[in-house]
């Protein structure tokens, strides 16, 4: 993959220079493997470029072009070029484009009779707009042609952002990609108009979407080609977040329609996703463009164009309404609420909002219409008072437990959101919560959490720090467990034992997580159908805890192979539709898993996620935050922590989240250190350890190296010379954890750890040289190592050529060596290339 990311070449046509994207890899395999290739899909979708391209690229060979648009001239040429062929010796190549469905069966048959006879050496290039006929069918089976997918020729967002770049475009090149999808017709035509004569640099992807040209173009490339039939389901498609063929029957009586749907698939006009067996239109007709519902009422007339709509919905709304309601009969509340929200029936919207009011929050759309609600159900107190939350405005969330305190009901749902919006409440310590989670339930009553971790992948510190349930005496431990398992659901305890292993492995207490609490993290995350709480659980949060903890467990006990269970979670919640999931779930694998290129993984990782969004400390992106902070600091991208953690850290003060607050000083207080400000350091070190208070964490102390432990050393020093009692340690005294020790004690065991992880770490600074390197050093020596000239790493990270070559020479220096052929021996030696 490394090596296709640069196919990019310049050409000279008519004095003008011009960048195309050069998609013929799969061509070449192609034909290289068989004596023809089929290459499928919509029109516009970069089939006959790529064959110009692959022209351009084989002057060697005589080659000659059919279109099949005018079959009749076409055939005529075809003839006076075999008869041509007939004296030539070498190499022939023939180009067949725009065969679709109205091209004769005759045609076809003679194409097909050809490729059967043709000489050896000969090829054929067929590009075709609809799925094979039977006889190129009859090709395929006897292994003379090989079949070229549509999706093969979508341009990535690197491929996108070399055109926008290339061409000083002001479009963003991740806006392009996820509104075509990487179409490679409708990408380049956004680019063009972008820096054309007269047009307005400040437009965005979304007006130039909305734009004639676009949608003209849009229409007739890409949905005039397609039959009567295609076009009506293309219709309905566009309606719909996704569909199936359940729903087709349901709500439009469509029957029958497997074929049509895979077809359009093939043509990659719908994309289908296997696991969930469900269908959606493609990026670049989802997104912004709609058609009248009453066009598929009357009598299916298909005169009405794909028309203008991002922000003004034609569908009728009995359509929209019946939509929703079959979205929401089969557990799709997401989808159900954006239908009715577009039918304009407020008081069905309203009436599901309220009927799934636990759920609206975790689904990822925007709900802020409940601000002006009128009434004090309880449903609607909680609705406001999570809007309320998220938005950091603590004293609205308290106005909104107090109307819910003035309700007149007094039943068990309006407790349980009472206990749900207190859980929230950042200035109710977690004691108090628990004394009013006792007093509001009911003998043998248990009321259900709604959430528990948030948008974080700690179950330990999500929503609220729950590290005050295990730091503690035994006795009391099993007291709030109690409380804990008697008064709250099944999701809620298991959240319960996640978060307790989390807070051993944070307190070097691993001996003690039982094996069934081990086994609970490889059992399968979905629940029995028989099994199911009263609520629907968040099944993503609790795999994305399970995700973090595994790869903790495989960092603390490598005797216990975990990988393949790390793969298979991470492939699942790779699988969701929530972005924040996946967002998360690459955090995760790329600073916590196992991995040889671990260090290039997470260089990587960090560019793309300074590319792909802005530094914003909000409920949805605190906890990549954490990582991304984390990420910079073991790269040592000091002025990068930094800055995120002068957004960072005020956000987790205000919600107290106590945990990742502790790191984050620390991660200050390493920065300062390593900027040589050693007193704003020892303040951040001291504030760090007054946070953690009698949670006694010691694992994220642990892993920032001989900086860390500097860091910790100057602490102890400090502590030594100023504790109010003296400083004094029982060696060799066994006090079973760190909750039972003195300070003097437990900072011995911190520092102790420390170490430990400095030399058994395979990336310890004193020992490796990579240490050293920063992450733009890091990447460039990955592009030495892909084979990248000077030029080339230049135009892939947009620097000038004397800011490489000193980047270049300091990586050598840093790592000992003279040459590239030396850098890139030392590099695999230390890991920080892959050895393939």
């Amino acid at each position: 993959m490394e090596k296709n990311r640069n196919k990019n070449k310049k050409e000279i046509s008519a004095g003008k220079e011009l960048l195309y994207i050069d998609k013929t890899e799969v061509l070449e395999k192609g034909i290289a493997l068989f004596p023809s290739i089929y290459i499928e899909g919509a029109a516009a979708t970069g089939k006959t470029c790529a064959m110009k391209m692959l022209r351009r690229k084989h002057s060697e060979v005589e080659i000659q072009a059919l279109d099949l648009q005018d079959e009749v001239s076409a055939m005529k040429r075809f003839d006076r070029i075999l008869r041509e062929w007939d004296s030539f010796v070498g190499a022939k190549w023939l180009m067949i484009d725009g065969l679709d469905a109205s091209v004769s069966k005759v045609c076809v048959e003679k194409i097909a009779d050809y490729i059967r006879t043709m000489p050896p050496e000969s090829k054929v290039i067929v590009a075709g707009r609809d799925w094979p006929e039977e006889e190129f069918l009859d090709l395929l089976w006897k292994r003379q042609m090989q079949i070229v997918p549509q999706k093969t020729l979508q341009f990535t967002e690197k491929e996108i952002g070399d055109l926008v770049q290339y061409y000083h475009s002001s479009l963003n090149p991740k806006d392009i990609y996820q509104r075509t999808g990487g179409w490679a017709g409708c990408a380049d035509m956004l680019i063009r108009l972008s820096v054309g004569e007269g047009a307005e640099q400040s437009g965005s992807v979304e007006a130039w979407m909305e734009s004639y040209e676009i949608r003209t173009y849009v229409k007739r490339q890409i949905l005039d080609p397609l039959s009567a039939e295609e076009r009506e389901m293309m219709q309905r498609a566009i309606l719909c977040p996704w569909f199936t063929e359940e729903l087709c029957s349901e709500v439009w009586q469509a029957r029958k329609i497997s074929g049509i749907l895979e077809r359009l698939g093939r043509k990659g006009l719908l994309v289908h996703d296997k696991q969930k067996n469900r269908w959606k239109a493609a990026l670049i007709l989802q997104e912004n463009y709609r058609i009248k519902a009453s066009v598929l009422q009357e009598n299916h007339k298909m005169e009405m164009p794909i028309l203008q709509a991002h922000h003004v919905r034609y569908a009728d709304p009995d359509l929209w309404k019946q939509l929703g309601s079959w979205y929401e009969k089969h557990g799709n509340l997401k989808e159900a609420l954006q239908c009715l929200k577009k039918s304009k029936e407020k008081a069905a919207y309203r009436s599901c909002m309220l009927r799934h009011y636990s759920e609206v929050p975790l689904l990822g759309i925007s709900y802020a219409e409940v601000m002006n609600w009128k009434g004090n159900e309880p449903e609607l107190c909680y609705l406001r008072g999570i809007y309320r939350y998220t938005r950091q405005q603590m004293d609205g969330l308290k106005a909104e437990i107090q109307n819910l305190n003035a309700a007149p009901e007094d039943d068990s749902r309006k407790r349980e959101i009472y206990l749900n919006l207190t859980y929230r409440q950042p200035d109710l310590d977690l004691d108090s919560w628990l004394a009013l989670l006792e007093t509001y339930t009911k003998d043998k009553e248990r009321i259900q959490l709604y959430d528990i971790q948030g948008y974080s992948y700690s179950c330990l510190c999500g929503l609220r720090d729950l590290s005050g349930l295990f730091a503690c005496a035994k006795k009391e431990e099993n007291r709030k467990a109690r409380l804990w398992r008697e008064h709250l659901g099944k999701e809620s305890r298991l959240s319960y034992r996640l978060a307790r292993m989390e807070y051993y492995l944070e307190t070097e207490r691993k001996d003690v997580i039982s094996l069934d609490d081990r086994k609970l993290l490889l059992e399968d995350c979905e629940n029995n159908p028989g099994d199911r709480p009263e609520r629907k659980p968040i099944i993503w949060q609790q795999r994305l805890a399970r995700l973090y903890l595994l790869c903790r467990l495989q960092q603390v006990m490598p005797e216990e192979e975990h990988s393949s269970s790390i793969h298979s979670l991470a492939l699942s919640l790779q699988q969701e539709e929530h972005s924040v999931c996946k967002r998360i779930t690459d955090a995760v694998l790329c600073l916590y898993a196992p991995a040889d290129n671990r260090r290039e993984r997470l260089a990587k990782w960090l560019v793309s996620a300074e590319q792909s969004a802005e530094i914003l400390a909000d409920e949805e992106c605190y906890a990549i935050l954490c990582c991304r902070a984390k990420g910079c600091l073991q790269l040592n991208q000091y002025k990068r922590a930094e800055k995120i953690l002068h957004y960072l850290v005020p956000y987790l003060q205000l919600y107290r989240r106590y945990k990742h607050l502790a790191e984050a000083l620390f991660q200050q207080a390493v920065i300062h250190w390593a900027e040589k400000r050693k007193g704003q350091a020892l303040k951040d070190t001291i504030e760090s350890f007054v946070v953690n208070g009698t949670s006694r964490y010691v694992g994220f102390y642990t892993e920032y190296d001989r900086t860390g432990k500097a860091v910790l050393e100057d602490h102890i020093d400090w502590l030594s010379k100023n504790a109010p009692g003296g400083w004094h340690r029982k060696k060799k005294y066994n006090y079973g954890n760190v909750l039972r020790m003195p300070e003097a004690d437990y900072m011995g065991v911190v520092l102790r750890c420390a170490k430990r992880r400095m030399r058994s770490d395979s990336s310890g600074a004193e020992e490796t040289p990579e240490e050293q390197l920063t992450m733009m050093e890091t990447i460039i020596l990955q592009d030495i190592n892909r084979g990248l000239t000077n030029t080339q790493i230049c135009e892939e990270l947009n620097l000038k050529l004397p800011t490489v070559k000193t980047h270049i020479y300091n990586l050598y220096k840093k790592l000992g060596v003279n040459n590239r052929v030396q850098a890139i021996r030392r590099g695999k030696e230390e890991g920080i290339l892959d050895e393939r």
